[in-house]
């Protein structure tokens, strides 16, 4: 079986961490025997246009990045991503002519899932989307909506990364099916009486570290000892450093700025709580890893959360950009009032569901569905 991932993200370079969980998903479909090829946008001027990496077959295809991520960019650039599109749309349509695969699977609705379902619809090969936690914010734009609509109307197979996704206009019926976890976080055994709170996601404003920092003070109160872990690099990465100098606390806050997803689990190892302050997320990865982990997840109260935290059960939400509150959880999550033993157990429940590898079968049974019903409505 062939398979053409269309993906937003993807490392730009050997050790670069942006998409790191698609390329792993790509590797795991690649060890249980499928033929997997990448089509992604080359961001940064030093990528190539083509790599193998592992296997995997990567094309990247031009527009005018100016160096850039776009979940650094505070507004759509309408020109750019017109460019991005008609350049997406005619580099997958090549490699679709030379490569010859069976499926194509987009990756974010918008704006990779879009052109996979155009060349999809223009060749006549199966298309399944996978809708993740950006696409949440994308569709709320009134401009991207019809687009979102028209890629997910035009899927013939459609999979989110967690229940609450299905909310969705359009995702009613899709599949869950949730990003995968290292197995590495599930031989950890965390320091339960560590009073360090491991954050470990994007320095990005939907993440909200802001409101992370200004609660470190009200923890202090009852536990001086608290120290904070930042493992994550960001636009707002400076202005964050000085929120830190305001508030006194920049000899309990370590900035470690970009760090190696292996390197994050040796991080987990020392912590005891990790924290997720997004105001709007998917399944969060880094958020099951420490789960995998078994440490104390603190998390904002929304939907994606809620489908992963029993509140005073087994970790702990809070209200998103509430630093009292939120500072009231870090304090009963450093002070252990989860016992290990629950802890342990929904680790247990984990590694069931979102190892790599029982991820990728899931997608492959998929691809199967969809070969299959393909054939039989086509001939």
């Amino acid at each position: 079986m062939k398979v053409l991932v269309v993906t937003t993200s993807y490392p730009d370079f050997p050790g670069a961490q942006r998409g790191i969980f698609i390329r792993e998903l790509c590797l795991e479909l690649n060890r249980h025997g499928v033929e997997v090829m990448v089509l992604t946008p080359k961001v940064l001027s030093s990528s190539p246009y083509r790599e193998e990496d592992c296997g995997i077959r990567v094309q990247r295809f031009w527009y005018p990045s100016g160096n850039t991520h776009q979940n650094r960019l505070e507004k759509i650039p309408v020109l750019p991503m017109a460019v991005y599109m008609i350049s997406g749309v005619l580099t997958g349509l090549r490699t679709i002519l030379k490569d010859k695969p069976d499926i194509i699977h987009g990756n974010w609705i918008v704006p990779t899932g879009l052109i996979a379902s155009i060349i999809g619809r223009i060749s006549g090969r199966p298309v399944i989307n996978t809708a993740r936690g950006m696409d949440i914010r994308v569709r709320s734009n009134r401009t991207v909506k019809p687009l979102f609509d028209w890629a997910a109307k035009h899927s013939e197979r459609l999979t989110v990364v967690s229940p609450a996704m299905k909310a969705i206009p359009g995702l009613e019926k899709a599949e869950v099916i949730t990003s995968g976890v290292d197995p590495l976080f599930f031989a950890i055994t965390p320091v339960r009486a560590s009073k360090t709170v491991l954050y470990s996601r994007s320095l990005e404003p939907v993440y909200d570290a802001a409101t992370l920092l200004k609660s470190i003070p009200l923890v202090r109160e009852h536990l001086p000892e608290v120290k904070l872990v930042i493992a994550g690099s960001g636009s707002q990465e400076a202005d964050l450093k000085l929120l830190a100098d305001r508030l006194g606390i920049s000899e309990q806050v370590a900035f470690l700025g970009h760090v190696p997803h292996e390197a994050v689990v040796g991080l987990a190892r020392e912590a005891s709580v990790f924290v997720s302050t997004a105001t709007a997320d998917g399944t969060s990865i880094a958020l099951l890893e420490a789960m995998a982990a078994g440490l104390t997840p603190v998390a904002t109260d929304i939907d994606a959360n809620r489908a992963l935290i029993t509140h005073g059960k087994d970790g702990f939400l809070f209200r998103p950009g509430d630093e009292k509150d939120l500072a009231g959880k870090l304090t009963l999550a450093l002070s252990c009032e989860i016992s290990p033993q629950v802890l342990e157990h929904k680790k247990e429940l984990l590694k069931d569901t979102v190892v790599w590898s029982t991820v990728a079968k899931r997608f492959i049974t998929s691809y199967t569905h969809l070969l299959e019903d393909h054939r039989r409505y086509n001939g």
